[in-house]
């Protein structure tokens, strides 16, 4: 079930910090049991990874067995939940900032829920013809240098770190997100 406060508190902590407001990380609950319920926020945006997949462009096919497919995409969404964290456990140690990793990862998971609210509609418009491709591509990439300002906004904020370490973060984020690309896409076609 759902804790509905905490996604309240979540999710206006996450919108505070995509208006760029430090404020927003007063919203979350920085400790062990908080850090453990913010994983509440990957239930909330399953639906969002669904369209999203759902939406996957005609280079990324889904495989033609649906069970496949399904099997495919929820264990690759339960990796995405999970290996970002486990890498920045070990990056927070190497940047003497673990003491605030709790409440990094739980804005970043409440955060993930608004990036795939943006994400949708991209997806939509990539989907469709009725807007030209290279008016996509520039949302597209406006969307995306966002979303990794949002993330580098979050490290800043949450980790009281300098640009490096926070790009350290991001870099981490980005490259575990390829990867899983990657991987997906290749088992999905074979």
């Amino acid at each position: 079930m759902i804790d509905l406060g905490a996604a309240a508190a979540g999710l206006t902590g996450a919108w505070r910090l995509a208006r760029l407001d430090r404020g927003g990380m007063r919203y979350f609950d920085a400790s062990e049991e908080g850090f453990w319920r913010s994983f509440q926020a990957a239930i909330i945006a399953a639906p969002l990874y669904a369209a999203l997949v759902l939406l996957r462009p005609e280079d990324q096919p889904l495989s033609p067995d649906p069970l496949r497919a399904l099997l495919i995409e929820s264990i690759g969404y339960v990796i995405r939940w999970t290996a970002f964290p486990l890498a920045a456990w070990y990056l927070a140690r190497a940047f003497n900032c673990s003491g605030r990793y709790f409440g990094f990862i739980v804005a970043y998971n409440w955060a993930q829920v608004l990036q795939l609210i943006v994400a949708v509609p991209v997806a939509v418009l990539a989907a469709s013809s009725a807007v030209p491709s290279s008016i996509v591509n520039i949302v597209a990439l406006a969307v995306t240098v966002g979303v990794l300002y949002y993330e580098y906004f979050i490290a800043r904020s949450a980790l009281v770190v300098d640009a490096l370490p926070a790009l350290a973060f991001v870099g981490a984020d980005v490259v575990i997100g390829l990867i899983l690309d990657y991987a997906e896409t290749g088992m999905q076609m074979h």
